[in-house]
């Protein structure tokens, strides 16, 4: 069973990334050891990924944990939680991460957002960075202008442009050439900070400037340090070029919903077609107990979560009620793809068999994504979908003996 779902889950993402955009490559996997020459752009998605060689393009990713010590030419877009950059980046980075560590030069300019940002190298642009902590370390070197807001800065490098911080504690220890404006609580200027241009000081108290510090155009201004205010400031521009299209996330949701009604349609075929036999006979019964069904979901759902987790045996049903809606909700859906194939193909009204079965259900997801890519329809088909699947299911389900009968008399008739 493990394989048959890592197969399942393999061919959605498969569908993803070749639907996803032009990219010249595309690698979907879960551990992903990358030695690549490519010439062009490259498209990621994995668990953990670690990639080395050379990529003449640009490169996406959507990862958990990211390692790279490969030659990029282009820009680097991604979101994940772990990033390392050990490689040359020759255009721009952006993304956001818990922890992101640059220790290779970028080319161009960096927009990232994350917890912990630590430079390491060479920042051939500008820096435009968020996060709780954000350091530039002693071999830091920010060439354009840097933009940084955070809870804690530290400046140990250099900045050649100067910029602007904002957080609560601020740490110069570095240099800065060019104006650089200061917004916090506490900032310190240490001992072998060299700042040759003006600098401007908002906080509540004068900052601190120990000896030996070169700072000598300073400007102090008394004013509040508000956290609120620093955490509404526009945040970096990121670019979502990493993110799939919106054809790449209906072909994984019609993907998956194929999938998950061809494994129902082997495993169970009886209760398939009883559900495919539900809706033929109460075609407008079954959409309206749908809605009616999904619409007391909310309601049902917390209801016995609360009644089942006031025992101890039933803690573990309770959570396993509420990790298991979302898949029943989808199952549903593949169902609502499964009557309609039957209500379109299978004109005798008999059972169909797995062949039929397959072509009206693979015909009739590929159609309901097709519909559903048109302004305002997708959102009116889909949820007529999920309503119809899950209100033909509901019939088969408390109709069974009856719904029997009726497959009976229907086979006989064929």
């Amino acid at each position: 069973m493990k394989t048959v779902f890592q197969t399942m889950m393999m061919a959605a993402l498969a569908a993803a990334a070749l639907m996803a955009g032009p990219a010249s490559a595309q690698y979907v996997g879960g551990n992903l050891q990358l030695d690549l020459d490519e010439r062009g752009d490259v498209s990621i998605a994995g668990a953990n990924v670690r990639l080395s060689g050379r990529v003449g393009g640009s490169v996406s990713l959507a990862s958990a944990d990211f390692h790279t010590s490969a030659d990029i030419g282009g820009d680097l877009d991604m979101a994940a939680a772990n990033v390392t950059i050990t490689g040359p980046v020759h255009g721009d980075v952006s993304g956001f991460a818990a922890n992101m560590t640059f220790d290779a030069p970028v080319g161009g300019d960096v927009s990232a957002a994350g917890a912990n940002i630590t430079v390491l190298n060479t920042i051939g642009g500008e820096m435009n960075a968020r996060g709780a902590l954000v350091t530039l370390a002693r071999e830091g070197l920010v060439s354009g202008r840097a933009d940084i807001t955070g809870r804690e800065i530290i400046i140990e490098g250099e900045l050649a442009r100067g910029g602007r911080l904002a957080a609560r504690d601020v740490r110069v220890s570095g240099t800065v050439n060019g104006p650089l404006d200061i917004a916090g609580r506490s900032i310190r200027f240490t001992s072998t900070a060299n700042i040759t241009g003006p600098v401007t000081v908002r906080a509540p108290t004068a900052p601190h400037v120990a000896d030996g510090a070169n700072v000598p155009d300073l400007t102090y201004i008394e004013a509040p340090f508000d956290d609120s205010r620093r955490a509404r400031r526009a945040g970096p521009e990121i670019s979502f070029g990493f993110l799939p299209s919106p054809w790449a996330i209906a072909g994984v949701l019609g993907a998956s919903a194929f999938l998950l009604g061809l494994l129902a349609s082997i495993v169970a075929p009886r209760g398939v077609g009883a559900v495919a036999t539900a809706f033929r006979r109460r075609p407008w019964v079954s959409g309206f107990l749908g809605l009616v069904v999904l619409a007391m979901t909310p309601v049902v759902i917390p209801t016995l979560f609360v009644l089942l987790a006031v025992t101890i045996i039933g803690v573990p049903l309770a959570v396993l009620l509420v990790l298991a809606m979302p898949i029943l909700l989808f199952l549903a859906f593949a169902f609502g793809g499964v009557v309609v194939g039957d209500a379109v193909m299978n004109r005798s009204g008999g059972r169909a068999g797995l062949g039929l079965r397959i072509t009206s259900l693979f015909l009739a997801i590929v159609a309901i994504i097709a519909l559903s890519a048109i302004p305002v329809l997708g959102f009116i088909i889909l949820p007529a979908i999920l309503c119809i699947g899950l209100g033909a299911w509901t019939l088969a389900i408390f109709g069974r003996e009856s719904l029997k009968g009726l497959e009976s008399s229907a086979a006989d008739e064929v």
